[in-house]
């Protein structure tokens, strides 16, 4: 079988994963990453970026559209990428499951500090302890599954941080609990229970937020009754 020119072949998949499994490992038969190195010449990287096969990271390294367009794929990029021994969460785990725009920071769950910068990309670190019906892995990366995911993005929301930040985040969230089946409820009731979380006003206010919008979506007014009350106007930002 051929394959257009500049796209990597891949081994044939099984079936789709599902959070809490741990599926069968499929490498693609190319470097997820895409150093300089590897390329003829310096010019290589920016020709394959401007045709639209590669997403440069930072001037020397890329990864290959076609490997972002799967789960596996995003997975594998991302193993490669994040610290050894770390998990990926946040952010970082929003784009894993669900692809989009490459984030700007690599969140990751460690208990050690990085001062390095990963492929041009500075690594922020959740140093929270996680318990293992929370993490997840697909194929050698480990990360948090769909819930934990969202509920991490809730916690970035800190008193001092802007309403205005809320909006685009909240839509992809969502789209996160649409994809994998949970709801705002199952957020909050995490938040609540666990304590090495952190559970400030903006991090509710943002799940309020999301609530609101999953309500709309799905022809329903959502309640905040995990929080104690329904939304209030002032919660939106």
């Amino acid at each position: 079988m051929s394959h257009p020119p500049n796209h990597p072949p891949y081994l044939p998949m099984t079936s789709p994963p599902t959070p809490g499994s741990s599926p069968l490992r499929v490498e693609p038969m190319v470097p997820s990453i895409l150093r300089l190195h590897d390329l003829p010449g310096p010019l290589s990287l920016s020709r394959l970026a401007a045709n639209g096969t590669v997403h440069t990271l930072d001037p020397d390294s890329g990864y290959w559209h076609d490997h972002a367009a799967t789960l596996y794929g995003r997975a594998t990029i991302i193993h490669r990428i994040i610290p050894f021994a770390s998990s990926a969460c946040a952010l970082t785990a929003l784009w894993v499951w669900m692809g989009g725009d490459f984030p700007d920071t690599l969140d990751v769950l460690s208990r050690s500090h990085f001062r390095a910068a990963q492929h041009g990309h500075r690594i922020r670190v959740f140093s929270r302890q996680v318990t293992m019906r929370h993490l997840t892995s697909l194929g050698a990366l480990s990360l948090t599954d769909p819930t934990r995911t969202a509920c991490d993005i809730a916690s970035l929301f800190r008193d001092d941080a802007p309403a205005r930040g809320f909006r685009g985040l909240d839509g992809a969230v969502v789209d996160l609990m649409d994809a994998y089946g949970f709801s705002p409820d199952d957020c909050i009731s995490l938040l609540d229970e666990n304590p090495n979380m952190p559970a400030t006003p903006q991090a509710r206010a943002f799940l309020v937020q999301v609530g609101r919008c999953y309500g709309h979506r799905h022809g329903a007014v959502w309640q905040a009754t995990a929080i104690g009350r329904t939304p209030r106007e002032e919660d939106i930002p």
